[in-house]
């Protein structure tokens, strides 16, 4: 297909009245949202409602596709100084916290696994494992990424897994197994291909695993940040262990229905048309190992890196023993340190044909200069720009949200005399629910539970455990981003996957927080 130039029509031409929605809805509703929801703006307090205004528009905007994703990304840096919510300068650096830079550091470490070929090598070791069957691939993808997640870090442990999900896809797609790409068109000429079912739900396994393995863990955040506000870890995990394994089971089986054709539909019978290839999948699977060689020394040399990258984020800030954060001048040490570190490490080594002949104990196959084990070129590639600033967006929204004191009016409605008000609880619940779609919940933590938590327990307990439900949107957590710009999956197709887990997870959660109750609460 021929690369779209500006001045090129992309969309056929057509007189045909009938055809006006197909081609042009998306220019309507940029003009019918902001107009259906101006009345927004006459609501008290200005500053909270037009905040809620520019929110919905910009949310609407982004799951509806109906502009470029990176553009949408920009309306509060434009519109929430306009609004008078806040001054240009500290809306800019809400966008970029230390959480998007453990992103750059996670998408390093992706880009290095690929370039590397340490992908390959690792999903030729699962394909040994699973065969041909994308039911086993999906389990054994959970386990890898749930401990990775519970042990190290969610968001790297979602990454590691859909590049390990990516590396298997692709020999299930050259072996004519499943199909990795739709035939869907393209809504920009020349855009990445659209997965299909198949593979939506093996990369939606990724990030839903890490985020429920997130909530049970006692090493990675937003639980070492809700510790520092009179709740114990203990607690939390006591809270979180069953809707975190029953949360397990739903997100398993409902992507297995809506994605995988476990049980009938379309894609069972696509998939059952191709099944005549699985009989020498395996034979040819280990031909194509063979051709890839044994393990080369980037391969290896990356491998140690990731794993020493493990051990800094593991040992970083865990609630269990002491941390090397804690050690020196007291100064905070988020995780995009070590992540970045050991990013700039891949960029650093090898760096000559000398430096490399030695470290290795042998000369490489090809004497000059080497590249180093990563180089701008493949990280770029491997960046999805447009979802980063989207993901810089929902930080912005927390930051926006409490300069406009949007929690703290939502923190005097709830303010209760009861000890345990059920109504306080169910709204702590569904909002902990609805924040944690549209931004993450680490950012959540750290902004808004602070001013939430004056409403008292009945409210900001549920709400603090409800920020673990984030299987909405690509925006609820930096894994969900990840696998969503790598994999190409659209806000809408999250929706679908995630409405009914997170309903069930939501309940799950409610009540388990809510027999857990008297346990967690200190008595007054």
């Amino acid at each position: 297909m021929a690369d779209y130039k500006p001045g090129d029509v992309p969309l056929v031409e057509t007189d045909e009245r009938k055809l006006f929605c197909k081609f042009h809805y998306k220019g309507v509703l940029i003009l019918l949202i902001p107009l259906v929801f101006a009345g927004l703006l006459a609501g008290q307090p200005v500053l909270v409602f037009r905040f809620i205004y520019l929110t919905i528009c910009l949310y609407l905007f982004y799951i509806l596709n109906l502009m470029a994703r990176g553009a949408v990304a920009f309306i509060y840096i434009t519109f929430i100084p306009i609004a008078g919510i806040a001054s240009s300068g500290p809306v800019s650096l809400a966008y970029y916290p230390d959480l998007l830079f453990l992103v750059y550091g996670t998408i390093m470490m992706g880009a290095v696994m690929d370039s590397s070929r340490l992908s390959e090598y690792l999903g030729f070791s699962i394909i040994s494992i699973v065969g041909g069957s994308y039911i086993k691939l999906q389990f054994v993808l959970a386990f890898v990424v749930f401990i990775i997640s519970f042990l190290v870090d969610p968001t790297v442990g979602a990454a590691f897994g859909m590049k390990l999900a990516q590396a298997v896809v692709n020999e299930y797609d050259a072996a004519n197994i499943i199909r990795k790409d739709s035939e869907e068109e393209r809504y920009e000429v020349g855009a990445v291909p659209y997965p299909t079912r198949p593979a939506i739900g093996i990369y939606l396994t990724c990030c839903y695993i890490s985020s429920l393995a997130g909530s049970v863990s006692p090493f990675v955040n937003p639980n070492g940040i809700i510790t520092e506000y009179n709740i114990k870890i203990q607690h939390i995990i006591l809270i979180m262990v069953m809707p975190c394994i029953l949360g397990i089971c739903i997100v398993i089986l409902w992507l297995q229905a809506m994605f995988m054709g476990r049980f009938g539909g379309r894609v069972r019978r696509d998939t059952a048309e191709l099944a005549v290839n699985l009989p020498g999948f395996q034979e040819a699977a280990a031909n194509r190992r063979n051709a890839l060689g044994p393990w080369n020394a980037y391969a290896i040399i990356v491998l140690i890196l990731i794993l020493i990258l493990f051990v800094l984020l593991h040992t970083r800030k865990p609630q269990l023993y002491i941390a090397w954060e804690n050690i020196g001048n007291g100064l905070e040490l988020g995780p995009a340190v070590p992540a970045v570190c050991i990013g700039v490490i891949f960029f650093a080594i090898p760096a000559n044909y000398l430096f490399c002949r030695y470290y290795v104990c042998r000369e490489p196959e090809k004497p000059g200069t080497t590249p180093s084990l990563l180089n701008w070129k493949a990280l770029n590639n491997n960046i999805p720009w447009a979802d980063i600033f989207m993901l810089g967006a929902a930080i912005s929204c927390v930051f926006c949200a409490e300069q406009s004191n949007f929690y703290g009016k939502v923190a005097d409605a709830m303010t209760g005399h009861e000890r345990l008000d059920v109504v306080q609880f169910l709204c702590g619940a569904g909002m902990g629910t609805l924040f944690s779609a549209l931004s993450p919940s680490t950012a959540l933590a750290k902004i808004a539970l602070p001013v939430l938590n004056m409403a008292g327990f009945s409210f900001a307990l549920p709400f603090t455990t409800a920020l673990h439900n984030e299987v909405l949107l690509p925006i609820s957590s930096p894994a969900n981003m990840i696998v969503a710009g790598w994999g190409n999956i659209r806000p809408f197709q999250f929706l679908i996957a995630g409405i009914i887990p997170s309903f069930l997870i939501m309940l799950l959660t409610a009540a388990s927080t809510m027999i857990c109750y008297d346990m967690v609460v200190p008595k007054p």
